[in-house]
């Protein structure tokens, strides 16, 4: 209906335009069921890059690009045009215009035959790895783009469209629609449901997902508009606390959340995930023992745990394990090893300790990457060696303990899985999907000097897709309302955080607000130029926070500051407290006076404190040793109360202190302190991107292959997107083969064998593309290799723009 009131509007005669609209009037009173919108005239497209010509259908730069003009004639500087539709002028009517007013326009509907042209690119990975991609084009023109190499390979699209608040959020034909518009819903509707068609061509049918990002004003019309075009999917809803503070509205509640509609295609399935705060690391012991019994020499000690361990003095790390020395031997009969110096189980005090495992045992752990090496304060003893016992040794090897990664220094991290898996729910409320705090704040972070309104938390972004692509590490991801990059960012930080490779393209126009449009126009700039375009939002937001968010600075080349949280936790060792009370000596202190001190500990219980001489209890992390007489049988108790992170002892001999203290935290060893890990801004992602601007092309000049060097982007991209992205070779080349793509072209057939030759050697090859006529030619090609995907150019590029005009597959 919206379509013939407005062509209702276009009728000159008053009274007959009266009549038709009453008459159409009454038609709109039957009722109807199910998702109903009028459906508007075409969206049209300006192209600024097209030279305005005869014939050709234009609009005026600054107006509204639905009032259609048709260029009849160009003399000098200026076109005369002729009204075709839209806006108050009568259709027919000749005006001429300045050309430089004019821009040439396509109606989305309309043959068009895209190209790419690069605009920038960031190379900070492995060449190898799908590069990401970043289009600047109106979304709608981008989807039938990707069609050619993307139809039904995509595993998740991820947008975020505007949400028809009301608030001039976003543009029908170049104008604003807001509140006051009789057509807000209906515009945004037909708006949606063009791209949400071409979108679904591109999800995998076997299975993939589609996640909207959505608020109340369409969350029951997308509902429907979803339920309408994937009609054999289900979907759910997700809600998301995104303003914690709320955002007042008068009279009614506090908005503090938006929407995810979830779109499961095929057998898509949201993944479980394991909580890693649940798991804990293992606790690594001190390798030399710590009580006096297993000293060097004794029974219990034996005589096969003295011996030298040999660090390198430059690597710090374990060369050589040397045989054991008898009770009897001087230190200075082990061998001597250059570069290394042998280390000895010797206390601070000199006493000669014994190792806690045997040579051979601990030849094997350390093989296995189950031995710490690190420096020590103690004269006696270079190093400190920390060790995974042989118990939780055969818990890893029966699966009871995991080995959840390795250190720098190559040394395994062995955590106690305390977490089954959980299946995500639909309320999500996490202080890290706050969109001020990390979308808003992050942002600013790369482009300090520019706002852009509304970007999502990259976590809120980050956590929605690892519930659907955890399990894909090669996913190829699409957001066709790329905004302000947020879902590049949070597939950079989930491929860092999983080692995969996932592919994020991204599609945005270059719409530039309407505050800083209004600056531009008052200054005297038209959309088109290049100070106009460089405000806009892919050139001035989303570009910028892709390209720095990689290279780990900001415009102005310092360094990001601050950290991204990775949800992914870490262990690192912490020196337990051992703290003397120095004004009595436990030994002599009443157990009244006992509970009076120990009142002064957070969370110690006094009926635990007695007239023992030492506190030590299952359930409480605190020990106290009141009577140092018995220190060597609390130290012994100590060695195996892991859950001990303080340590207080009740003397005044400042001296028997510090060597109970050395004592004490050898026994103990260190405490492991689990915490997030976190992934500094600064360093980066090792990842590629290429930057393009979508541009069209005139059917003729690309058959007579003129434009060999506008569509090679395309063809890189069908080819995964994969190595350097080539340059078009020189116009007589007979082929084109470009290293570390899996792709190559043959430009003269004539030269059929000897690139067969070329190219027969070539294992990583997944597509080629031949410029010809013949048929024959391409099916000696795929005869030659039936597992390579053989395309004709520019028969196969042509026929599929032809033909794929609608958001529909064709029949």
């Amino acid at each position: 209906m919206a379509r013939i009131e407005e062509k209702i509007a276009e009728i000159v005669d008053p009274a007959l335009r009266q009549s038709i609209a009453e008459e159409v009037a009454k038609l709109k009173k039957h009722t109807r069921f199910g998702l109903v919108f009028e459906e508007h005239q075409p969206e049209v497209v300006p192209i600024f890059g097209k030279r305005v010509r005869r014939g050709e259908r234009v609009a005026k730069k600054t107006g509204n690009l639905a009032e259609i003009w048709r260029v009849l004639t160009i003399k000098g500087g200026s076109a005369v045009c002729e009204h075709e539709r839209g806006g108050p002028i009568a259709a027919g009517s000749r005006e001429s215009f300045p050309i430089d007013q004019l821009v040439v326009i396509r109606s989305m509907g309309e043959t068009i035959y895209p190209s790419l042209t690069p605009m920038d690119s960031v190379n900070n990975g492995d060449p190898s790895k799908p590069h990401h991609v970043l289009i600047e084009a109106d979304n709608y023109h981008a989807l039938q783009l990707l069609v050619l190499p993307y139809e039904g390979k995509v595993d998740c699209i991820y947008i975020d469209p505007p949400y028809n608040s009301g608030s001039r959020d976003w543009k029908y034909n170049n104008d604003y629609v807001d509140k006051n518009d009789a057509w807000q819903h209906s515009k945004w509707l037909t708006f949606m449901a063009k791209r949400l068609r071409l979108a679904q061509r591109l999800l995998n049918p076997s299975e993939s997902t589609l996640i909207v990002a959505i608020d109340d004003n369409e969350l029951f019309t997308l509902g429907l508009l979803l339920d309408e075009i994937f009609k054999d999917c289900d979907r759910q809803i997700v809600n998301v606390t995104i303003n914690p503070k709320g955002k007042a509205r008068d009279g009614r509640l506090s908005q503090v959340d938006e929407y995810l509609i979830v779109v499961y295609v095929g057998l898509a399935r949201a993944q479980e995930l394991t909580l890693e705060s649940a798991e804990v690391e293992v606790r690594w012991p001190y390798l030399r023992r710590s009580d006096v019994e297993s000293a060097r020499g004794t029974k219990k000690g034996g005589v096969r745990q003295f011996y030298p361990i040999y660090v390198d003095t430059k690597t710090e790390k374990i060369v050589c394990i040397g045989e054991p020395l008898n009770p009897t031997q001087p230190l200075t009969d082990a061998i001597v090893i250059p570069g290394a110096v042998p280390v000895f189980p010797i206390r601070d005090d000199g006493k000669h300790m014994n190792w806690g495992l045997t040579e051979p045992s601990l030849k094997r752990a350390a093989d296995l990457g189950f031995v710490r090496v690190s420096k020590s304060t103690n004269d006696y003893q270079a190093y400190n060696f920390a060790y995974v016992t042989v118990p939780s040794v055969k818990k890893i090897e029966n699966g009871t303990y995991r080995v959840a990664g390795v250190r720098s220094d190559g040394s395994k991290i062995v955590v106690i899985p305390g977490g089954k898996p959980h299946r995500g729910t639909t309320a999500w409320k996490k202080n890290l999907h706050d969109a001020n705090s990390y979308g808003s704040q992050i942002v600013s972070t790369f482009i300090p000097d520019k706002k852009f309104p509304f970007p999502k938390s990259v976590y809120a972004v980050y956590d929605a897709l690892q519930l659907f692509v955890s399990d894909k590490p090669s996913a190829l991801v699409v957001d066709f309302f790329a905004g302000s990059g947020t879902t590049l960012n949070a597939i950079n930080l989930l491929n860092a955080n999983d080692q995969g490779h996932r592919q994020c393209i991204m599609v945005t126009n270059n719409e530039v607000s309407e505050e800083e449009a209004a600056k531009l126009a008052s200054s005297g700039f038209q959309p088109g130029q290049d100070t106009w375009d460089q405000n806009g939002i892919c050139r001035s937001v989303t570009w910028p926070r892709s390209k720095f968010s990689i290279l780990g600075r900001n415009e102005r080349g310092a360094q990001l500051e601050g950290d991204y949280f990775t949800g992914k936790n870490v262990s690192r060792e912490s020196q337990r407290i051992v703290k003397q009370w120095g004004f009595a000596e436990g030994k002599h202190l009443a157990v009244a006076q006992r509970k009076q001190i120990a009142a002064l500990l957070p969370n110690l219980a006094q009926n635990k404190v007695t007239d023992a001489p030492w506190l030590l209890d299952a359930e409480c992390q605190v020990s106290i040793l009141w009577d140092v007489q018995h220190g060597v049988a609390w130290l012994e108790e100590l060695a195996n109360a892991e859950h001990v992170n303080e340590v207080y002892v009740a003397t005044t001999d400042n001296k028997f202190f510090s060597r109970l203290k050395m004592q004490a935290l050898e026994a103990m060893g260190p405490q492991l302190i689990t915490e997030e890990e976190k992934r500094p801004l600064s360093a980066g992602f090792e990842t590629n991107i290429e930057y393009f601007r979508l541009d069209f092309l005139d059917p003729q000049e690309i058959q007579m292959g003129r434009q060999f060097s506008a569509i090679l982007p395309i063809l890189w991209m069908m080819a995964g997107s994969r190595g350097p992205r080539p340059d078009a070779p020189d116009a007589h080349a007979p082929w084109l083969l470009p290293d570390g793509s899996p792709f190559v072209v043959l430009m003269q057939e004539t030269r059929f064998k000897d690139f067969v030759r070329h190219v027969e050697s070539r294992s990583d090859l997944t597509h080629v593309f031949i410029v010809t006529n013949s048929q024959d030619t391409v099916y000696k090609l795929r005869h030659e290799w039936p597992e390579l995907h053989v395309v004709q150019l520019y028969k196969d590029y042509l026929e599929n723009f032809r033909i794929n005009l609608s958001e529909k597959p064709a029949q």
